[in-house]
């Protein structure tokens, strides 16, 4: 009774402390320094939005990433910004 007492707690704290070996793995092989897909702010309304859906446009040499065309259009026109 003892033996299986203790195996169920030694599978426990493998479930349990696995995931933290594994992210710090990650972290020393430099695995997880960077989001494949990050998120970029929306300078006209302040929502983020994935780098691959966002809506690219080029101001002054910058690039801008808007969450739909119509937050980019309305920057072109120079509206006020959302609060």
């Amino acid at each position: 009774m003892r033996g299986v007492l203790l195996l169920l707690v030694v599978i426990m704290a493998f479930v349990l402390i696995a995931p933290m070996l594994r992210g710090w793995r990650l972290r020393l092989s430099g695995a997880d320094t960077e989001r494949p897909d990050p998120l970029v702010k929306d300078p006209f309304c302040g929502t983020y939005v994935l780098r691959s859906r966002a809506i690219r446009r080029e101001s002054g040499g910058e690039a801008l990433h808007f969450c739909s065309a119509e937050c980019a259009a309305r920057f072109a026109r120079g509206d006020r910004p959302v609060s």
